[in-house]
């Protein structure tokens, strides 16, 4: 998103916008990002600097026509002195979206009851709705709707979006009857997702990983294999155009694996990402995941002590120390992986997000009791 960011031709808008950028892992920020349910990255919001009310919110990577039409819609509802009612009910749905995602998805609902047929922000409503029910984790209803309204969508970024929703809720559910049934109505959709070019990086891998997860949960792993192959060979054939980018493929490639495959297959492109990014700290921690997975351990503790020379955030540096620690319990080094985990929990009580920190910091802590082991 920041390599967008940065070629994107947003020169219409100046003069119209405040742009803030807040890094999750700064403890400074983590006001804001309570106050408004800033849970993922990246979240983007758009805020009435008069109440400091959320305008427009919209979680995860968007193509350059989705921002623009983001900001659209920031500015409208900034500007309008009245709004139609179902104007308002979208507006509601996007305030309440981040922190209370079960009533936003009655708002978007309400805005599409409401909405005129000839209404131009059906499918945005429509998507939303969606992503809603995705995060209140209502699983069968946000794919039924997904495969409902993906069918008479127009192929654009908010069908695609619509996808990528429904095929989450099928991979997040626990086995049903119903999973086998609704994966049959969404892997089309998906598979033309996957065909359109205006499908962006981050929505591909999405699409991909959730069919691995989805074969997988349903015993059929040569099927999983295949849309990881198909999944790895395209990454490998992206040329990145910054270390944003680069970071991000390998990010890709090591949720790839974690899915179903051989770590060691992507070993070597993880180590030219690492040399090519001194600085980057997200380098060596993808690394020294996959090493670990391949049981090189040695190979882990080194790539993790580089990974914290390259001063990672609080987050970054917890997840490094356990990785660490990890390694060090497999060489039956229990004392010094012990206090890796010390170290891991002083670094965690500057995680800006307070349910993060805390759902971090009580895992660390039960690491820490006697008796207590790694999870692999």
């Amino acid at each position: 998103m920041r390599d967008l960011l940065a070629h994107a031709d947003l020169a219409g808008y100046a003069g119209q916008f405040v742009w803030l950028e807040l890094s999750y892992d700064e403890p400074r920020n983590r006001e804001f990002l309570s106050k408004y349910g800033a849970s993922a990255t990246p979240t983007f919001f758009v805020i009435n600097p008069q109440n400091q009310l959320v305008l427009a919110m919209q979680p995860g990577v968007m193509s350059l026509p989705e921002l623009k039409q983001f900001l659209d819609r920031g500015e409208r509802a900034m500007l309008a002195s009245e709004q139609t009612p179902a104007d308002a009910a979208l507006s509601r749905g996007d305030t309440l979206m981040a922190q209370q995602p079960a009533e936003a998805a009655n708002e978007y609902l309400r805005a599409l009851q409401l909405a005129p047929v000839e209404w131009p922000r059906h499918q945005l409503a429509q998507a939303f709705l969606v992503q809603a029910l995705q995060d209140s984790q209502q699983w069968q209803r946000c794919a039924e709707t997904a495969a409902n309204y993906a069918s008479a969508m127009e192929h654009d970024g908010l069908f695609v979006r619509t996808v990528v929703g429904g095929m989450w809720c099928l991979a997040s559910a626990d086995r049903g009857p119903w999973i086998d049934s609704l994966f049959q109505s969404l892997r089309p959709f998906a598979e033309e997702a996957l065909s359109l070019r205006i499908t962006v990086r981050d929505h591909r891998d999405s699409i991909y990983r959730t069919l691995m997860i989805i074969e997988v949960a349903r015993k059929n792993d040569a099927a999983a294999l295949k849309w990881g192959d198909r999944w790895l060979a395209e990454l490998d054939l992206i040329k990145p155009r910054s270390d944003d980018e680069r970071a991000a493929l390998d990010i890709a490639r090591v949720e790839n694996i974690q899915v179903i495959g051989d770590p060691a297959r992507i070993l070597p492109a993880l180590r030219a990402s690492e040399q090519a990014m001194p600085n980057n700290y997200i380098a060596s921690l993808r690394l020294a995941q996959m090493e670990l997975e391949a049981k090189q351990y040695t190979a882990t503790i080194a790539t993790c002590r580089r990974g914290l020379t390259r001063t990672p955030g609080a987050f970054g540096q917890t997840w490094l120390l356990r990785i660490e620690a990890q390694a060090l319990e497999a060489t039956g080094r229990k004392t010094e992986a012990h206090q890796a985990l010390q170290k891991a929990a002083v670094a965690a009580e500057q995680i800006p997000g307070k349910e993060s920190r805390e759902h971090v910091l009580a895992a660390i802590k039960k690491l820490l009791q006697p008796g207590g082991a790694q999870p692999r």
